[in-house]
């Protein structure tokens, strides 16, 4: 278990890297809350603003991530959710 992190997964119906990032949350034992983009309109309206942010241009997709420490908030596009919790691990490590 990673003490002290959370999320929020911004996903969709029928999307396979959504259910791949909440699996991999849960072997981790991080707590996690599911939003879903196609029946939640201000959940669509934070990953459009997510997009605007940090990939303007872009259209935006699902999986997004939110991971959230006492020291702030890290965006995480796409599925690629093990490194973010391999980098926290190491970080909490060291402390």
């Amino acid at each position: 278990m990673i003490e002290t992190l959370s999320a929020v997964v911004f996903t969709k119906p029928g999307c396979a890297p959504c259910t791949w990032v909440k699996k991999t949350l849960e072997q981790h034992a991080v707590p996690f809350t599911e939003r879903d983009v196609t029946t939640d309109a201000a959940a669509e309206a934070t990953l459009r603003m997510l997009y605007e942010g940090h990939r303007p241009g872009q259209r935006p997709a699902t999986p997004v991530t939110l991971l959230a420490t006492p020291e702030g908030a890290t965006t995480v596009f796409g599925p690629d959710i093990r490194s973010h919790l391999r980098r926290f691990t190491r970080a909490t490590d060291a402390a």
